[in-house]
């Protein structure tokens, strides 16, 4: 018998800061708050929209409140301010010169979101192929993927910096018993190590061969904002039940006509306030033997007091793979799960911030190898 070692590509916490970017000719700046209270709102997403409706900019409001949006080039445009808990704001058009410099204060009102009543009055398993063509799914979606957004752009300015244990143990099937595990703990500024493009994952699917490694892919954030996966997935509200009572669930899964392997699994969000609580999935139409439903991962998320939102705990499980034969299919005979807990997050400016239990987020690729001699 033939036994593949298993490689997992955990991932790492870039350790440098990330650099802000320099200002451009043209800007757009100002101060987000809430307009009863006239105090700023922090953490809320910032994006400057052309006239077509796309997004040339987006950053998140800092302590207080101020945002700055930089104009690629001279044209009209509008801020558009969001944040989960809050009706979202637009400024009148803008017309830019090149150059100038303009400010523009933005004010929100608190909003109280109920998803219980959304799924009660819709059809939950209708199927939608973007959520915001469907208005049960819209109101839902817009939730998640204001989190989502926060997120991202939290990670990518590297707004917070970690302290995380990061695990790695081997699991035994068919009960999942732990074989052997090992831990550590790591600081610094959360960035993802590598991207993988959203156009690679239309045309090579979740999972690829790659010499004697089969390599898969994490939807994070990015993923499951983009144009490419709302084309090609079907979404559904799913009502939570057990372990997910009082969540409403965004379902989705690839379209009937996709042949390449995938990704299947729920955004769940809390009822009564709309938070993002945690996404679960799994890797549909894999080309050998498993039980596919232990293949996939769940990453938690969590908004912190000031506003702003992480990913609270992650695992993914990829498998150990063994052929009889070189001519033999491989299958799965253990697994192996990855996964990190943050312990503590400060701001880029380092104050702490008041923490239960968070996270930090996945990377966007696990590996299993399938070496044809044992390692």
């Amino acid at each position: 018998m033939q036994r593949s070692g298993s490689r997992v590509l955990l991932f790492t916490i870039a350790l440098a800061l990330i650099a802000a970017p320099g200002l451009s000719a043209q800007t757009v700046g100002g101060t987000v708050v809430e307009r009863a209270t006239g105090e700023p709102i922090q953490g809320a997403v910032v994006a400057l929209v052309d006239s077509l409706g796309r997004r040339r900019d987006a950053v998140l409001s800092d302590a207080q409140g101020q945002y700055s949006l930089q104009a690629p080039a001279p044209g009209t445009y509008r801020v558009r301010a969001e944040r989960v808990g809050y009706a979202a704001a637009s400024s009148p058009s803008l017309a830019l010169d090149a150059g100038e410099q303009v400010a523009q204060p933005l004010s929100m009102s608190p909003v109280h979101v109920t998803l219980d009543a959304v799924v009660a009055r819709g059809v939950p398993r209708a199927c939608t192929i973007r959520p915001e063509n469907g208005e049960q799914a819209a109101r839902v979606w817009d939730e998640a993927r204001k989190a989502l957004d926060a997120t991202h752009l939290g990670g990518r300015a590297g707004a917070y910096e970690f302290r995380v244990r990061l695990f790695r143990r081997t699991l035994a099937l068919p009960r999942l018993t732990i074989v052997d595990s090992s831990s550590s703990i790591q600081s610094g500024f959360s960035r993802q190590p590598f991207a993988t493009p959203v156009e690679r994952l239309v045309t090579h699917g979740y999972m690829e061969v790659e010499r004697d490694s089969i390599v898969f892919r994490a939807p994070d954030a990015p993923t499951l904002l983009s144009d490419a996966f709302l084309d090609h997935h079907c979404f559904s509200l799913v009502r939570g039940r057990g372990t997910e009572a009082g969540m409403v669930g965004l379902a989705f899964a690839p379209l009937r006509g996709r042949r390449l392997p995938d990704v299947q699994g729920t955004l769940w969000l809390d009822g009564q306030t709309g938070h993002l609580r945690y996404l679960e999935y799994t890797y549909t139409r894999l080309p050998f033997a498993s039980s596919d439903a232990r293949l996939g991962g769940r990453v938690d998320f969590v908004q912190l007091p000031e506003g702003g939102w992480i990913v609270s705990r992650w695992r993914i499980r990829m498998p150990i793979l063994e052929r009889e034969n070189p001519r033999a299919p491989p299958m799965v005979k253990a697994l192996v799960e990855s996964g990190g807990e943050v312990l503590g997050v400060r701001t880029g400016r380092g104050a702490r911030v008041p923490l239960r239990t968070v996270s930090v987020g996945p990377n966007t690729a696990a590996v299993a190898s399938l070496a044809a001699s044992p390692r």
